[in-house]
Order: structure tokens, then sequence, then C-alpha cells
């Protein structure tokens, strides 16, 4: 099963969402010279976005990013649904993460799952060498809130930073399991002001230790 393009043109849901201990887990499969399970890891994590994406909620894979992937969502997309895939994409990884990867590393990762970044904006579609690309500030948010997950000392494993803007039109009402108010400093967003946001926590149950910050 493959997945299908969603040309996506104005207002769109940017996701971006990464495997944590990437580097550490490509390394230990490297230094046993054995990668195909990574390979293998990854193509059935596509497989099952093309069975959500056909079952449960409409959305374009746009890109392939190494170690995630960036997800559009029209801007109509109930909040209710795009909550409950973002969870059951978690409870995916972590039975495949399992039975596709745990077993052919060597050392246990410190940190096991994927964290994410989301925002909304106006999405510029082009082609690029026959590619359909976009551009827009949505995506460089999602990607800096992504990234800063791991800031202030708390685990990044299945939580999401989120925008305001998209937690109050899509998440608010949304019941998620935990979310707190934080603020973040991203990279060229704002002039380096403090950009607010919401920490979202998409398994239960988290880490008590965890640092609501």
């Amino acid at each position: 099963m493959d997945y299908q393009r969603l040309t996506i043109s104005g207002q769109a849901i940017v996701v971006a969402f990464d495997m944590c201990s990437s580097s550490n887990i490509i390394e230990d499969l490297t230094k046993s010279n054995n990668v195909q399970p990574l390979t293998t890891f990854f193509g059935e994590l596509k497989r099952y976005l093309a069975k959500e994406q056909k079952a449960t909620v409409s959305f374009d894979p746009y890109k392939f990013t190494g170690d995630g992937w960036l997800l559009l969502f029209p801007a109509n997309t109930d909040g209710v649904r795009l909550l409950r895939f973002l969870e059951n994409l978690c409870l995916y990884y972590v039975g495949e993460f399992r039975r596709s990867l745990f077993p052919h590393l060597s050392h246990t990762p410190k940190v096991i799952g994927i964290s994410f970044g989301i925002d909304k904006g106006e999405l510029i579609p082009l082609t690029i060498h026959g590619q359909q690309e976009y551009v827009g500030r949505a995506i460089n948010i999602a990607c800096r809130l992504q990234a800063a997950v791991t800031e202030k000392g708390a685990s990044p494993a299945y939580t999401a930073l989120v925008s305001n803007r998209v937690y109050g039109e899509y998440f608010a009402q949304a019941e998620p399991h935990r979310v707190v108010k934080v603020t973040r400093n991203l990279r060229n967003i704002n002039d380096g002001a403090e950009f607010e946001c919401r920490r979202l926590w998409l398994l239960r149950p988290y880490l008590p230790t965890d640092d609501p910050s």
C-alpha cells in the first residue's frame, strides 16, 4: 500500500515529527553492519501512514526528512480526529519499534519515541524539479517547535509542541491527556522573542518526573 499525494493550497496544519535518538540508533546499526532493520522500520511506518490517510484523516505526506515526516493537513480537519491520529501514530510506533528495531540494537537508546511540532498557516505550493513543494512560515515554525521539544529537560518522547493558534482551533475541545502552557525561543522566529505555545502529551502514562515546562 502506497500513500497518495494531496495538493494543498492556502491555510494548512503542518505536523513535523522525528524519531528520538535517531543518530544513536543509526550509529548502533551501522557499527554492526546491519542497517536493513531501519529500512524495514521506515517502510512499515510509511505503510501505516498510507493506511491512516485513507481510513482516518486526510493529509499530504509531504516530505520524508530522514528520521521522520512533514505531514500537511487541510485547514478544515477535525481536531478530535487529528488528535486521535497523533495518539494512534504514537501507539503504532511503540509496537513497531519493539518488533522491528529493538531486537537489533546492541544498546537501549536513552529516549525511545517520536516528538512533534505543529503549527498552522498559509502554504504556497510550487513545483521544483517536477516535485510538489511548499513554502510557508508554518513549516518553519512546526520544524522549530519539534526541535525545541527537547529543551527544558523533559523527555521529548510522544509529546508535541503546538502553537497557541492550533491548540485553540483544534485541540482545546479534543481533551488531550495532558497539556501545559510553555514558552520557547525559536531560531529566526519573532526576532528571538519568546514564542508562547502548548505542550501536549500524546500517550498515557507520562512520566511523573517530567518537567511540565
